[in-house]
């Protein structure tokens, strides 16, 4: 997906909060490493999505630099794969969710939106 696409895509701020907070209230010794990928997964959706949304000319350089880290945490060199230990995949997705949640905050305050 292209950011132009990524761009005109709608965000679903409650879904996304909810998958953050679902995320983050995981621990390593109670997930199933199935459980995981899926999270990552779907976090990875989520932050493409909210890149689209937040890049822009008027993006202050708190923002920019949030979507640089973004950007380096997504590289496909970066992501866990099926021979990644069960702790380094949970790390990633622990770092997806924070950056998650870091982005879409940024998302609804630039937007007006309140996201509960």
């Amino acid at each position: 997906m292209s950011e132009a696409e990524a761009a005109s895509l709608p965000i679903d701020a409650k879904t996304i909060s909810a998958t953050v907070d679902l995320v983050l209230g995981m621990s390593l010794g109670t997930s199933k490493r199935e459980d995981i990928d899926v999270r990552v997964g779907q976090l990875t959706g989520f932050l493409n999505l909210l890149k689209g949304q937040c890049l822009g000319e008027d993006e202050d350089q708190d923002v920019l630099r949030l979507l640089g880290m973004v950007d380096r945490h997504l590289a496909l060199s970066n992501r866990p794969t099926r021979r990644s230990q069960a702790h380094e995949a949970f790390n990633y997705m622990h770092d997806a969710a924070v950056f998650a949640s870091a982005l879409l905050s940024a998302y609804t305050k630039k937007n007006g939106i309140v996201a509960s």
